[in-house]
């Protein structure tokens, strides 16, 4: 079998799994006779092959339960926002006026959502159905309950060879909480020293050890209001470091005969730019919108017997989410008004309109999303091989309404044309009701899976045992995003939908050794085979090496490709049209423009490079260093991003529509292979403790990532740029956390840093985005006269430290919402209990 693995290694890895899955059906007789082997190797991210020694080839940080919880962070997105390898940012709901409100996925190494692989323990689960920037696929990290996950593990190397698609930045696994024995549970309540975006919160989860079993149960409340731009000195305005305020205003802009536009008489000077009256949008909208979540969680197992265990898990989640925006402006038709309208202030001239209809007040959206997910299987010990095999299923329902401040553009048009709507002046007879439409988005996405696995020895070498690991999946998956015929076909103001649907399956085999070459040499040779039903087979592998020349000292390496299959939104999404502000620079300006995408059914997988090298040194028993040196190539990486055309419009000339004055109207931004990015980067962490007679015991924990290179090519031969240290890519990111307990007692403070960067635009001289640093502090009390008690207060930006201005990342609300957050100082307290 060896043999025929060196001859053909894509058709061996398959064979190999087969002659796996014969073997595990024909034992089963077989294991009730051994004896129950004690496993004291575990299975870390990335590897499939258990290993007694945790810190292995691959650089991984883990963020334990006792990490969150001095965190202070209520959801995990909350918590990544603290996430140094997070070179640009997280993308999350602060996003209100984003493709994918109310969600948020992980960006690791800002190479962008859709390439960072998310685990549940270990497996996959359904994509977030709307895509975020209506392309990019990921699993939405708001419907997991943060009080059910037990640890969260970041692979920082890429691992298309052990998981397949979408590891090119890296994998994030989340651990729930399982094989509980008692019960804790935990109450919390917050909000910002402002007075808005209180929250609330309460998680519970028990468990119970039975002779052969376990049950564990975790419940999760979570309760926040809304923060409102205008509560915020950066956001109160969109006139702010440049004037982003909108064309589409009340009063209006009028086009008369000659063709040249003109701001209503009523306009205020304040509010006149060029010829146009502009309109101040950010009062209305939402910065940090209110959600309710509730979450479920459950895993258990039986032994059979000694050597063969029935295990399952489920969590379930369910999110309702709302925000505000402005009240809806034109069509791109605009409106008309008739020489003999009643209302009209130009008789017996035909004139047209910008106009923004403030009659229908703000538009509200809300969002609720239905998840769930479950794996059930049997895992056992047969002949000193650990297997696993396993049946999942998961689906994202999620749906969007349009409860008020909408209307079709007939119908805003109708009433203008019957006199009760006055473009002029004012409405009193305008009935908003009368001409309010719903509109309707619905999204789901379903995923169904079976795997099979085993890992064991394969015979004892010179130095030590050859492991290997080995295992078989199967992927069937769909999606749908339906909106509504009215809100498809462009009618409805300001808000225009596409719907789109696809569905593959996908099958992948892996196998993985583990070769003690000498006593401190390990070398890792890891190979995977995938096959999709929409554009074929990719065959990853990936070598490592563990080398430990000294007991305090250990080098590790690693190469390896990747891929990342194009999402089925990339391919199957119909016509996308949508407002987005980008910078034009021909004029130097931040204009709002429509932008039309569409998927492309002949996209081919994206594939990279992943390198490691690194250190881990303990220098003494209570002090250690990790140095750990990571370079990624991505190459036809798939791009739709309107800005990305604008930006290279020499070699796009068709994707750019200008009208006769040279403003940008429309960007053509189709799917398209046509990007490659590649970036290098070094992570570096410490961890030292010590320990005082008197003033107890103290921990410090420094982590650090530096951003060396971040080049991109938008086509093949055009040559690279390099954006490390620009446009929203901070060459450094760092946290470091300062902690003491003694007896009753327990303290923290972390400092989080985010680097400045440059805002390069051409046309334009450079600006600086400065530095950001915020410091989080909590204290800890466990009264002795309430044994299993814990009393926590918290405050998170302690000296309510304002995002510095960025006002060409996206206009409004000029700043970095990837990277800072305008919330503010937030103050919580919370009780724990464990029982």
């Amino acid at each position: 079998m060896i043999k025929s693995a060196k001859a053909k290694p894509k058709a061996s890895l398959f064979g190999v799994a087969s002659l796996l899955v014969v073997s595990l059906c024909a034992a089963g007789a077989d294991m009730v006779a051994h004896q129950p082997v004690e496993l004291t190797k575990l299975e870390v991210t990335g590897s499939r092959i258990k290993r007694a020694n945790i810190e292995g080839i691959a650089p991984l940080t883990t963020l334990n339960r006792e990490d969150i919880d001095r965190s202070g962070a209520e959801t995990i997105a909350e918590l990544f926002r603290d996430v140094i390898f997070n070179d640009a940012g997280i993308i999350d709901e602060t996003f209100t006026q984003g493709f994918a409100p109310a969600s948020a996925g992980i960006d690791l190494r800002g190479l962008g959502v859709n390439r960072t692989l998310v685990l549940i323990d270990g497996r996959r689960v359904p994509i977030f159905p709307f895509a975020q920037d209506a392309h990019s696929s990921f699993v939405d990290i708001n419907l997991i309950p943060l009080g059910a996950v037990e640890r969260v593990e970041i692979l920082r190397d890429g691992a298309s060879a052990v998981y397949g698609s979408d590891a090119i930045a890296g994998v994030v696994n989340i651990i729930t909480r399982k094989d509980v024995e008692g019960a804790d549970l935990a109450v919390r309540l917050g909000g910002t020293s402002e007075g808005d975006g209180q929250e609330g919160s309460f998680n519970i989860t028990g468990g119970y050890n039975g002779e052969r079993s376990n049950l564990t149960i975790g419940l999760d409340y979570l309760k926040r209001k809304e923060v409102k731009s205008k509560d915020r000195d950066i956001s109160e305005s969109a006139n702010g470091p440049i004037d982003d305020r909108s064309r589409a205003s009340k009063p209006g802009t009028t086009i008369r005969a000659a063709g040249f536009p003109e701001p209503d008489p009523r306009c205020p000077e304040d509010s006149i730019s060029g010829p146009f009256c502009v309109y101040d949008f950010a009062p209305w909208t939402t910065l940090i919108p209110e959600v309710e979540r509730f979450g479920l969680n459950a895993s258990g197992y039986y032994d059979l017997n000694n050597d063969l265990r029935l295990f399952a898990r489920a969590l379930y989640s369910k999110s309702d989410s709302s925000r505000d925006l402005a009240p809806p402006g034109p069509p791109p038709q605009l409106f008309s008004v008739a020489g003999d309208n009643p209302n009209t202030i130009y008789p017996g001239e035909d004139v047209l309109s910008i106009y923004r209809v403030q009659e229908l007040g703000a538009r509200t959206d809300r969002f609720k999303t239905d998840f769930g997910t479950g794996v059930i299987g049997l895992s056992g010990v047969y002949r000193d091989w650990d297997w696993e095999a396993s049946l999942g299923a998961g689906k994202v329902d999620t749906r969007s309404r349009g409860k008020s401040g909408y209307a079709t553009a007939s119908a805003i048009q109708g009433a203008i044309d019957d006199g009760s709507l006055n473009i002029f002046g004012d409405s009193p007879d305008f009935d908003a009701d009368a001409v309010s439409y719903t509109t309707k988005r619905d999204g789901e996405s379903t995923l169904y899976s079976a795997d099979i696995r085993a890992t064991g020895d394969l015979y004892e070498m010179e130095h030590g045992a050859l492991a290997v690991a080995v295992g078989a999946e199967y992927r069937d998956e769909d999606y749908s995003d339906k909106w509504d015929p009215v809100t498809q076909s462009g009618e409805v103001l300001t808000v225009a939908g596409t719907s789109g649907d696809g569905d593959r399956d996908s099958s992948g085999a892996y196998l993985e050794f583990s070769v003690p070459v000498l006593s401190e040499l390990e070398l890792q040779l890891a190979g995977r085979y995938d096959h999709y039903s929409d554009f074929g087979g990719t065959f990853n592998p990936k070598a490592g090496i563990r080398w430990q020349p000294m007991r305090n000292l250990l080098l590790r390496g690693s190469a390896g490709t990747g891929f990342k299959a194009p999402s089925l939104q990339e391919l199957h999404s119909g016509e996308i049209q949508a407002f987005e502000a980008v910078f034009d620079p021909e004029t130097g300006e931040v204009v709002e423009v429509l932008s039309t995408s569409s998927g492309n059914t002949n996209l081919d997988a994206e594939e990279s490079d992943n390198y490691t090298l690194g250190a881990v040194w303990d220098i003494t028993n209570s002090w250690d260093l990790s140095v750990d040196y990571w370079r990624i190539k991505n190459e036809d990486a798939v791009t739709s991003n309107p800005q990305y055309y604008v930006d290279n419009e020499d070699l796009f000339p068709d994707n750019v529509v200008r009208d006769d004055d040279g403003t940008i109207v429309e960007v053509i931004s189709p799917y398209e292979n046509v990007a490659a990015q590649k970036a290098w980067g070094i992570d570096l962490n410490t961890n030292s403790s010590w320990s005082t007679e008197r003033a107890g015991l103290f921990g410090l924990n420094i982590g650090a990532a530096y951003l060396g290179s971040f080049k991109q090519e938008p086509v093949p031969n055009a040559g690279f740029t390099d954006l490390a240290g620009k446009n929203g890519r901070p060459e450094w990111r760092a946290r470091g956390t300062l902690s003491w307990s003694k007896s009753a007692y327990a303290a923290s403070a972390s400092v989080n840093y985010i680097g400045s960067y440059d805002r390069v635009l051409e046309g334009t001289d450079n600006d600086k985005v400065g530095s950001w640093t915020t410091v989080d502090a909590q204290f800890n009390w466990s009264p002795p006269v309430v044994q299993g008690g814990k009393v926590t207060l918290g405050v998170k930006n302690l000296f309510d430290k304002e995002p510095p201005e960025d006002p060409f990342l996206e206009g409004w609300p000029f700043f970095n919402r990837p990277l800072h957050s305008a919330r503010g100082r937030f103050m919580y307290a919370q009780y724990g209990h464990e029982f």
